[in-house]
């Protein structure tokens, strides 16, 4: 293996069969050692590049991801955290994030790598138990941070009586980062979807999205009129934890679609992974007395933590008793809802 360079932690001239056991802990020692946010910058997308080619070589694969993530978790101490939390002025990272010089670092991925400011240490163990991705990581940040929090209350929740179109037009345009809704699903409610569509498309921020429980039986038409307002961009499938009987379709349903369209194009390049696996429902009230059930909180974490970061605002025009505004405020997002309540 050829020497370190003075200019950068990774070496050149890697080949597969040159990525010795070790290999990670190496670079998270010299890493530390420097405090140049473009160096190491420089050496994380070097280290995600020769990942993508060590294909078929899993231990040395693991092993170039591993260091991957020790970097960037060393990046983000360097950055300091987020803009509003007391963010590092003792360093000037103009040259990183201007765009004017080679080593940039996308503002967006700036945003995310602040969110391990503070975290060090226990990304680092994380990473040592497996965790070879920016997206487990931050979501793991989010749990830690959640914890740290009172747990929400329905209480605590801005949820406003009424018709979502009413109620929430005063909602700024462009200041929602993630709708995310569970809109009712019977044929005669579809209207409520274009309803929904052009709503979004002027609350949401340019880059945000639009995340909603669909039934499958209107999965297509449901589709069609958000893409009249918003830009299609994946179904998400919700693994249920036992399957459920579709009366009239004659089928055993294991999982739920969750439609994403996005305002133009998406926000961020955080990896979401299409499958979710459903969590328990929950008591509409805490003794669970009216008999009613919600969505699972839990389920709700990897598309919150994707999709947004601390301080964004989650909107629910079909909030229900909830469960959005719940997993919102755990996980330190301000949350506006709507429901039309019974008279």
């Amino acid at each position: 293996m050829t020497e370190i360079s003075d200019l950068a932690l990774v070496p050149s001239g890697l080949v597969p069969g040159l990525v010795p056991i070790g290999f990670a802990e190496m670079l998270l020692c010299r890493a530390a050692e420097i405090d140049d946010p473009a160096r190491l910058w420089h050496d994380a997308t070097t280290l995600a590049a020769l990942a993508q080619q060590w294909n078929g070589h899993g231990a040395e694969k693991r092993e170039i991801k591993a260091a991957q993530m020790f970097v960037e978790i060393e990046l983000g101490q360097r950055l300091g955290p987020r803009p509003g939390q007391g963010t590092r002025t003792d360093m000037d990272l103009s040259h990183a994030i201007s765009g004017e010089v080679d080593g940039l670092i996308p503002q967006p991925r700036i945003s995310e790598l602040q969110r391990m400011y503070g975290h060090a240490d226990a990304l680092i163990e994380a990473v040592r138990n497996g965790a070879l991705s920016r997206r487990s990581l931050l979501l793991k940040v989010d749990e830690w941070e959640a914890k740290e929090r009172p747990e929400p209350t329905a209480d605590d929740l801005e949820i406003r009586a009424g018709d979502f179109r009413d109620v929430l037009a005063d909602v700024e345009p462009g200041s929602v980062t993630l709708v995310l809704t569970d809109p009712p699903y019977p044929a005669e409610y579809l209207p409520l979807w274009d309803a929904l569509g052009a709503w979004a498309a002027g609350a949401l921020m340019d880059g945000g999205s639009l995340v909603a429980y669909c039934g499958h039986a209107h999965i297509i038409d449901a589709g069609v009129r958000l893409a009249a307002h918003l830009r299609y961009w994946w179904t998400l499938a919700l693994i249920h934890g036992q399957s459920q009987m579709i009366p009239g379709k004659w089928v055993s349903a294991g999982w739920k679609p969750l439609l994403w369209f996005v305002r133009d194009h998406r926000a961020g390049r955080a990896m979401l992974a299409d499958t979710l696996q459903g969590s328990p429902p929950r008591k509409t009230v805490p003794t669970g007395d009216d008999g009613a059930w919600a969505q699972g909180v839990a389920e709700l974490a990897p598309i919150i933590s994707a999709l947004t970061a601390p301080g964004d605002l989650i909107v629910d025009p079909f909030a229900g008793s909830g469960t959005v505004g719940l997993a919102a405020h755990r996980f330190g997002r301000r949350f506006i809802g709507a429901e039309i309540r019974p008279s």
